[in-house]
């Protein structure tokens, strides 16, 4: 018997990934289970949806899941489409007042019990980018389902991301946590989840319950604590907590190389304003924080020292307490010179920020992204 080798491709620009994604959809024999916060009716979202709907009519089992916030609109063109075509599709705590998503909804309650789980689940989302194919391969990403990731002579906004596909590894925990968001976990269920045990070592990361956020994110900032030569962090969202904060200044204290990348202009409006309240103090540490200009940048990796990480994680209370979300650790030296190649040259396109140009920002930039820092809950 044959033994096949883990195989990782890490993808930068959404064309690559679709087109790629799309190919192995087009090869799947068994079943596809695809989740994702935003599935828009555009030029991908319905490149995507034929290839589905092809699968589903060929026999294959298709199940797609997409977020009750980041895809509100949903029930159009495309569902039916996927419906016809015999993939089912629901979607995750949909917002109480949309009755009509109801249908789609995995909670199965009488009436005003559905009502009031939905109200009191209103901020808990699933963020997770995930397609997972004959559980062979897995697309691991912070890609949507939308034409922003494309270039703009494609009919995009030239977004800039990262995916990873995993081919010919353990899809357990992928599988097992897909399951979760499809059917509503009971709570005997998420009561017996506290008790598992955690592999911190797994290169997949999933934070489907407290116990494991509280895990990871520990993990997490150990190894921040040990890196010795360099923490690299991308990301599109960045409101860090006071222990984060903590371990980014005192690594750069001691002498690591610490560079925070941000989004320069963000799809929501007053988060770089809140990102910009922390930079005076990690600047006057030595942490070097850097804008992306081109486009919006929305991927999210960590390079630390040789442990790298991609996935939808943000370094947010959001991704922290509210958020389903996944990532892939990678373990292939190819792919991580990839992702540390790709980083130096996001830098040649990025302004540096100091505390001269800092102190530039309008005040009314500084007095919102301040004010924001007291309504965690949404940041």
């Amino acid at each position: 018997m044959t033994i096949k080798k883990h195989c990782e491709q890490i993808f930068f620009e959404g064309e690559k990934f679709f087109s790629s994604l799309i190919k192995d959809i087009s090869k799947a024999t068994k079943f596809i289970e695809m989740e994702t916060y935003i599935y828009m009716d555009d030029k991908i979202g319905q490149r995507v949806a034929v290839s589905l709907a092809a699968a589903a009519k060929r026999g294959v089992k298709v199940r797609l899941l997409v977020d009750g916030c980041g895809t509100s609109n949903w029930g159009g063109r495309i569902t039916r489409k996927l419906e016809k075509s015999g993939a089912e599709t629901r979607i995750y705590h949909p917002f109480p007042w949309r009755f009509w998503h109801w249908g789609r909804s995995v909670i199965k309650a009488p009436f005003l019990l559905k009502i009031l789980y939905l109200i009191l689940r209103v901020n808990r989302r699933n963020h997770r980018k995930v397609c997972l194919i004959d559980n062979q391969i897995a697309y691991v990403s912070s890609f949507n389902v939308t034409s922003c990731h494309l270039r703009v002579d494609k009919g995009g906004k030239g977004w800039r991301d990262t995916g990873v596909r995993v081919e010919n590894s353990d899809m357990t925990e992928l599988q097992n946590a897909f399951e979760g968001a499809w059917d509503h976990l009971t709570f005997r269920e998420r009561f017996q989840r506290l008790f598992q045990q955690i592999n911190t070592k797994s290169p997949i990361r999933l934070n489907n319950s407290r116990h494991r956020r509280r895990v990871l994110y520990k993990n997490l900032l150990r190894r921040i604590a040990r890196c010795k030569e360099r923490i690299w962090i991308t990301n599109a969202y960045f409101v860090p907590d006071n222990f984060l904060l903590k371990k980014l200044k005192d690594a750069a204290e001691k002498g690591v190389d610490v560079r925070i990348m941000l989004p320069h202009k963000s799809d929501v409006l007053f988060l770089p304003w809140t990102s910009t309240t922390f930079y005076e103090q990690l600047l006057k540490a030595g942490v070097k924080i850097f804008e992306y200009l081109p486009s919006m940048l929305h991927a999210k990796t960590i390079i630390l020292d040789d442990w790298m990480m991609v996935g939808s994680s943000n370094l947010n209370h959001r991704s922290l307490l509210h958020d389903l979300e996944v990532d892939v650790t990678l373990t292939q030296d190819e792919s991580k010179w990839m992702l540390e190649k790709e980083f130096l040259l996001d830098l040649t396109q990025s302004k540096e920020i100091n505390l001269e140009n800092w102190h530039t920002r309008p005040f009314y930039q500084r007095f919102f992204g301040r004010l924001m820092l007291y309504v965690k809950y949404m940041c």
